[in-house]
């Protein structure tokens, strides 16, 4: 008896920021392998959009995790410009990939795994910056694609490595 009052008492009620950090961490992987699969899609170009329409998903979904409302013209620009941010890496794996699926067989499988790699990497780098900035305070009308820069080029570097 005395050891299930222990064990009771060793375990710390989860707070609600715990249980917040939690859900954003499972929208991020969530979002990570919708977009990887939206990566292997066989269409050149329309794998750009199903990763697209994932980051935003995932964005309004932290956003609302942090009581921020985001609407969905607002966050596809911002996306966009975050995208932006990555072009050195999205035009030599994210574009590439794409255009290469052109190629019959080969092509298609090369160009599906280079996508599927700069899909999970970015929507993980664009996840983490915008907890960041909810985390310190930031919302969604104070979001600087500008100040963010550095930070989406390390995590997106990071998550390339692993």
């Amino acid at each position: 008896m005395a050891t299930t009052t222990m064990a009771k008492n060793d375990n710390k009620a989860e707070t609600p920021v715990d249980i917040r950090h939690q859900k954003v961490a499972e929208i991020i992987s969530s979002s990570v392998k919708w977009s990887a699969a939206g990566g292997v899609v066989p269409v050149p170009y329309f794998d750009l959009l199903a990763i697209g329409a994932v980051q935003v998903q995932m964005v309004r979904k932290i956003a609302a995790a942090y009581a921020q409302d985001a609407d969905e013209q607002n966050l596809k620009a911002v996306i966009t410009a975050l995208l932006g941010t990555l072009a050195p890496a999205a035009v030599s794996t994210g574009l590439l990939g794409s255009s290469v699926k052109l190629i019959p067989f080969s092509g298609t499988l090369i160009g599906s795994a280079g996508m599927a790699a700069f899909a999970a990497a970015s929507t993980y780098a664009i996840g983490k910056v915008f907890v960041r900035h909810f985390e310190g305070g930031g919302s969604m009308l104070d979001f600087s694609v500008d100040a963010i820069k550095k930070d989406l080029q390390d995590e997106f570097a990071a998550a390339s490595s692993k």
